[in-house]
């Protein structure tokens, strides 16, 4: 019988946390017995290095330098080269502090939803430190190398889509191992709200198409051209701009529409219930984050993205341009055109939908839920369930 299950994550961005969050909130929801616990493997590296690993990624790289992050991305997304990425997190977070953590509670089962924690806890079962089956839930929409360094000891890999399984198949992982049951989501995301309804209680409900703008976040320093050709283009639509935690954005923001006297949008700051503003909307306008594209994948909202994509986020983005899912504008030029050809054509964005639909699973963490439990020999039915 399982007793423990670990998540570990590293916050390089939020959505490996945020999924692991969802992962331990649905588990512990089902069975009240099984102990779950998430673990951030920064907390583990030494401050020094918690501070510049994640300033060089997500400031200097991610945000600033997308080129050279994706160069970096690149080269080692190779079988070979891969390895310096194994040793690099072996540099950053493989110490005593963590071996006792692991060892302490010495999880049955570990599910990580970021490939350094995969390689770590690949490496304490191979050394026979922690006695527990691994399972790593992949949170974007192409298969990087470094992914694959703890397929020798996965029980399963979780992919979002069938391209992912074929990678995952070209680079050598077992058929068994592979499965596509997308990236989980959250029971409250997951139940069903109706747009007719979202519309009227926020005010949207005017007959014009609806757009949903995610400007904070890595975003932000890119955000406001487009904006700015959004809302200066007289386009007869419903704006929600959210700047999330970002206060000096919004505020750019707001006295930027005050200044034009603009009456069709809202500015928001941090919102809790920002699914009823996704199910409110007819598109979304984000950058092509993993956990925001299996949000609308989901409410099959079309996107159109918008910011200096890299690594991970551009290949999220080549993903959901290929498939029709989503419009890519590389400046605000761009930009403008979709824009109005939209306008003037909405039924463009009920086609996308449409082939969005093909996207739609059953609910990923269900899924997952009953893979390692059925695996493991607990028995579902008997499982307390929602």
């Amino acid at each position: 019988m399982i007793k423990k299950i670990l998540i570990p994550y590293a916050t390089y961005g939020n959505g490996h946390k945020v999924v692991a969050n969802y992962i331990k909130d649905n588990f512990k929801q089902k069975n009240p017995d099984i102990k779950v616990e998430t673990l951030d493997i920064l907390d583990y590296a030494t401050p020094f290095m918690r501070k510049v690993s994640k300033g060089i990624f997500e400031k200097t790289m991610f945000a600033k330098n997308p080129f050279l992050w994706e160069f970096i991305y690149r080269f080692y997304n190779h079988k070979f080269r891969s390895l310096g990425m194994r040793r690099l997190c072996y540099h950053l977070f493989d110490n005593d502090k963590l071996r006792h953590k692991m060892q302490e509670f010495n999880p049955d089962i570990i599910i990580s939803t970021h490939f350094f924690a995969s390689i770590l806890a690949s490496r304490y079962i191979r050394y026979n430190l922690i006695n527990s089956k691994l399972y790593t839930v992949i949170t974007d929409y192409e298969v990087h190398e470094a992914w694959t360094k703890a397929s020798n000891v996965e029980e399963a890999i979780i992919v979002s889509n069938k391209e992912m399984r074929s990678e995952l198949l070209e680079r050598g992982v077992p058929k068994n191992k592979i499965k596509v049951f997308g990236i989980p989501l959250s029971d409250a995301f997951c139940e069903q709200l109706d747009s007719k309804e979202c519309k009227k209680k926020l005010k949207l409900d005017n007959g014009q198409i609806t757009i949903l703008f995610f400007g904070g976040g890595n975003n932000s320093s890119v955000s406001l051209p487009f904006l700015e050709k959004l809302i200066m283009g007289d386009y007869k639509v419903n704006v929600v701009f959210i700047a999330g935690r970002n206060n000096e954005l919004r505020k750019k923001v707001s006295d930027l529409v005050k200044k034009n006297n603009i009456a069709n949008i809202q500015v928001l700051g941090f919102v809790d219930k920002v699914k009823e503003y996704m199910v409110a909307s007819d598109l979304v306008i984000t950058k092509p984050g993993g956990l925001t594209v299996t949000e609308c994948l989901f409410l099959q909202k079309p996107m159109l993205l918008i910011n200096k994509s890299a690594g991970q986020e551009k290949a999220n983005y080549k993903f959901l341009v290929k498939n029709k899912y989503a419009l890519k504008a590389s400046n605000p030029k761009e930009f403008g055109i979709y824009l109005d050809k939209i306008s003037k054509n909405p039924k463009i964005l009920d086609v996308m939908s449409k082939n969005m639909g093909k996207e739609k699973k059953k609910k990923a963490i269900d899924e997952l839920y009953s893979l390692v439990m059925k695996e493991h020999k607990f028995k579902v039915n008997d499982i307390h369930s929602k």
